[in-house]
């Protein structure tokens, strides 16, 4: 009875939207902007970020094992379910994929079908975010009920409250594609999964579904209810969700008025995981309002973190995990090789929108190194990217930092095809930091530095002092700005250490075509 009833408010909104207009993609904006930002979440950037920050760094893990494939997440006012929405988050800092791909379930206006967002930008108190436009394009089908439709999404919190989380930890630039359910998905449902799967294919994706728990029951209902429903998601068992649905809305349970707001979008989630190679799910992390200081726990909203795993997926190694590397020297045929090798994979990548498939057997190019590659036009910076300590080979830590120095650093826009002859390209070879125990044992221009203070923290390559013509302590002041710190943070409280680097570049060596190795 209680579905039926949700069915029924939920085409009477849809009626009530229908009498007021029908926004088809002609009525979308070019920036969606934020619509809970300063009730939901703050609305200062510098507060924001502090914010979410502070979420992530509370956040504990297990150690995992296997590729990120897609992430459950919460949505209410952060103060609410931000710590549980940061235990998903954690898991994917640092990395960088080339699209999110956003599911929720509509809660502002009700219609039929499934709705994609045909604004160019999303918009928060961090920045705007790019929509994967031609993306939303294919994916739409008039057919299937699968509209480009912006109105549904203007006031719709669920897909926007996951918006800053992914600002403040994929690396580089991303897209995402905005996609609500309504309140009778049907053959909707299949094309969209069926359609997400052919435009990813071959593309570095992120499914996140976003949804709370438990709607208003007593806390120890929600409790036992979610408890239940987190580890149905995890077992991938979208029948169990379903029975567990249909038991708890017909028991009579006070106050209970959904065991899960965007069900539709968890299972959307489960088949596009499963298709991508997912094999299991991982329950991170589950609370509900009660558990803060001022909730009220005879009625609350559950929230749970779930993450989807391929179990033999290569999963990228976080900054924090490091592999023994030789570290020896590079000859000049050897430094040679890696710029011919980087500026090959720059020309390719930009021309094509691919990088090329490389493989090397040389053993020195098969050591793990920290690496960045750098890429300047007449001596000005046009992008930076790299990793401080080894995750994988030097060859592939060449390919890939270059694609991303090229198109993924967010200071500017991707290079250009007519901008390729005036870069030169820059490699640094990094030894693996150290500690030390205070500020004046570090020297600037020989030493590359890390600064960290609480949760920020930032990095200097150890050319950076020579080149703007630092001392130490210009350098630690400018490092502060870098971590969002005061000028003088350096000076008490920070944790450094320091590396050395190997680098040549273009200008040295000069411009080669990669010959193998």
């Amino acid at each position: 009875m209680r579905s039926e009833m949700r069915i029924l408010k939920g085409v009477a909104v849809m009626m009530a939207s229908m009498l007021t207009g029908w926004f088809g993609s002609a009525g979308s904006a070019q920036v969606r902007s934020p619509a809970v930002a300063g009730t939901w979440y703050p609305d200062d950037a510098e507060k924001l970020a502090e914010t979410v920050d502070q979420y992530l760094l509370q956040a504990e893990n297990p150690e995992i094992q296997g590729d990120v494939v897609g992430l459950v997440a919460p949505h209410a006012g952060f103060v609410y379910s931000g710590p549980v929405a940061a235990h998903s988050y954690k898991l994917v800092q640092g990395r960088h994929f080339d699209t999110v791909v956003l599911l929720g379930n509509a809660h502002r206006v009700g219609f039929r079908g499934a709705a994609l967002d045909g604004a160019m930008r999303y918009r928060t108190p961090l920045g705007e975010v790019p929509v994967d436009i031609d993306f939303v394009k294919a994916l739409a089908s008039p057919r299937q009920n699968v509209s480009i439709d912006s109105h549904p999404h203007l006031q719709e919190h669920s897909l926007e409250a996951q918006i800053p989380f992914l600002q403040r930890t994929l690396a580089g630039r991303f897209k995402i594609v905005p996609v609500l359910f309504g309140v009778q998905p049907g053959e909707a449902y299949d094309h969209i999964v069926k359609r997400i799967g052919e435009l990813t294919e071959g593309k570095s994706v992120l499914f996140v579904a976003s949804t709370d728990l438990t709607h208003f029951p007593s806390y120890g209902e929600s409790v036992r209810i979610d408890q239940a429903t987190v580890e149905a998601i995890a077992a991938m068992e979208p029948a169990k969700i379903r029975q567990i649905e249909r038991k708890e809305l017909s028991a009579g349970i006070p106050g209970l008025d959904c065991v899960l707001c965007g069900d539709t979008a968890v299972f959307a989630l489960i088949d596009l995981a499963r298709n991508k190679g997912a094999d299991h799910g991982v329950v991170l992390n589950r609370a509900n309002s009660g558990d803060v200081p001022f909730g009220d726990r005879g009625r609350v909203v559950g929230y749970g973190a779930v993450a989807f795993f391929d179990r033999d997926g290569a999963d990228p190694k976080p900054d924090e995990e490091v592999i023994e590397t030789g570290g020896g020297r590079l000859d000049e045929t050897q430094r040679t090789k890696l710029l011919g090798l980087a500026r090959h994979v720059l020309e390719t990548s930009v021309r094509t929108g691919k990088p090329p498939v490389m493989k090397t057997g040389e053993p020195v190019f098969l050591e793990p190194r920290g690496v960045f590659v750098t890429l300047k036009i007449e001596g000005n910076l046009r992008g930076c990217i790299g990793y401080i300590l080894p995750r994988n080979s030097l060859f592939d830590a060449i390919v890939q930092n270059t694609v991303n120095a090229s198109a993924h650093d967010p200071r500017f826009p991707p290079v250009e095809p007519d901008e390729l002859d005036r870069i030169d390209i820059e490699v640094s070879v990094l030894t693996v930091p150290e500690p030390v125990k205070e500020y004046r044992e570090i020297e600037a221009g020989r030493h590359g530095i890390i600064l960290k203070k609480g949760s920020r923290q930032a990095v200097f390559l150890p050319q950076v002092a020579s080149e703007q013509g630092w001392d130490l302590e210009e350098t630690l002041r400018h490092l502060s700005f870098k971590a969002g710190l005061p000028a003088d943070a350096w000076k008490s409280g920070c944790e450094f250490e320091v590396f050395e680097a190997e680098v040549f570049g273009e200008k040295e060596l000069g411009r080669h075509g990669y010959s193998g190795g």
